[in-house]
């Protein structure tokens, strides 16, 4: 039990993401490790999947207060960044700041104008803070402001109406779908090479997306063996030999039938007429929602969009943007049972959450519902 005995509680990675994310735990004057002034219009929304820990971060660096936006990676300390592969890595790409517990003797490689922030530095000699203060099993959804947000004052009293929102947002996302295949189909002349390339992303989801699109690029369905093993092997074969070469492979914290292996051949069960033995219900929904009715919609078989569909999972996007629309206390069985309305959370999210940074007081979908209940 002595374990549990230190006079000083342990500062964790998710301690800083707390604070970081939550205005009443983050000081309100922050340096960067060269001494520019920090200021957080935004921390970003916090990413639970793979990436940088907040996406779409707002600050503003330096005397000129110079605005950037971007992604934030947060780390106990500098040399995480490279201890975590972060190096060279895309997906790291965009971020703009690199918030740590700690400093460190030298800064890592980051991103070009990315800022270095030692936010511990902020609590140095307070008395009056202890990490174990911090219930970390509460963010980031039941630490949303707590004032209401703009669009609950409409729709957390009208459920009839915001349901109607979700279904028209959800239509909107499955026709812009549509349309982006019926461009891609005009450009190419090819509808089953774009479905099989269309199934292929699906596959991988969001992690392995963009490797298994190249693969499909790179072993036209014209050129895909018509028995399931010899499928099969050329698949992993060309992803291993070819892809792997261009393509960075995502196989960390992913369940083993979700691994690019798997879902290959799964992919090759399928376009060579065989039963594929690994499609989940969240796949054969996801697979249903992104190509099969929006290709459906692209070759005039579905003449509108369907109001309903299997839901594909309950994902962080889904969950932010239902808390900020319907309340902390709403239902999530309202929509969590159709895919339709999952669809319209997620397009709500790209057409109006994103583009009202650094808050919601001027959000365009706000006026929109003002208009509506007048």
């Amino acid at each position: 039990m002595k374990r549990y005995a230190a006079r000083h509680a342990p500062i964790m990675e998710r301690h800083v993401q707390a604070i970081w994310y939550d205005a009443s735990l983050r000081p309100p004057l922050l340096r960067t490790v060269c001494g520019d002034d920090v200021a957080v219009l935004e921390p970003g929304t916090w990413n639970l999947g793979a990436g940088p820990d907040f996406r779409d971060a707002v600050l503003e660096l330096g005397r000129d207060r110079r605005r950037v936006v971007g992604d934030v990676e947060v780390h106990l300390r500098p040399a995480d960044w490279s201890g975590h592969g972060h190096c060279g890595d895309p997906a790291y790409g965009n971020v703009v700041a690199h918030v740590t517990w700690y400093q460190g003797e030298s800064l890592p490689d980051l991103p070009r104008g990315c800022a270095s922030i030692c936010i511990g530095d902020a609590f140095c000699g307070r008395s009056d803070f202890s990490p174990y203060e911090i219930d970390v099993a509460a963010y980031p959804y039941a630490m949303l402001p707590k004032t209401v947000r703009p669009c609950e004052r409409f729709l957390g009293r009208d459920p009839d109406l915001g349901l109607a929102l979700l279904l028209e947002a959800g239509h909107r996302r499955l026709e812009i779908k549509a349309h982006r295949l019926r461009m891609r189909i005009m450009r190419t002349g090819d509808p089953e090479q774009v479905f099989y390339e269309e199934l292929f992303a699906a596959f991988g989801y969001a992690k392995n997306s963009e490797p298994f699109r190249a693969l499909a690029e790179r072993l036209p369905l014209a050129d895909l063996p018509s028995m399931e093993e010899a499928a099969r092997e050329v698949l992993n074969s060309v992803a291993e030999l070819e892809i792997a070469n261009t393509h960075r492979w995502c196989r960390a914290n992913i369940r083993p039938n979700n691994s690019p292996a798997v879902r290959m051949a799964d992919a090759a069960a399928i376009f060579t007429g065989g039963k594929p033995k690994h499609l989940g219900a969240h796949l054969s929904a996801a697979i249903l929602a992104n190509v099969i009715v929006p290709f459906a919609l692209a070759r005039g078989a579905l003449k509108a969009p369907p109001d309903w569909l299997p839901p594909e999972g309950v994902n962080s996007v889904v969950r932010l943007v239902a808390f900020r629309l319907f309340g902390r206390d709403h239902n999530p069985a309202m929509y969590a049972g159709n895919g339709v309305l999952l669809q319209g959370l997620i397009q709500i999210h790209r057409d109006f959450c994103l583009a009202a940074h650094p808050g919601c007081d001027r959000c365009e979908l706000v006026k929109s519902l003002e208009n509506e209940v007048e």
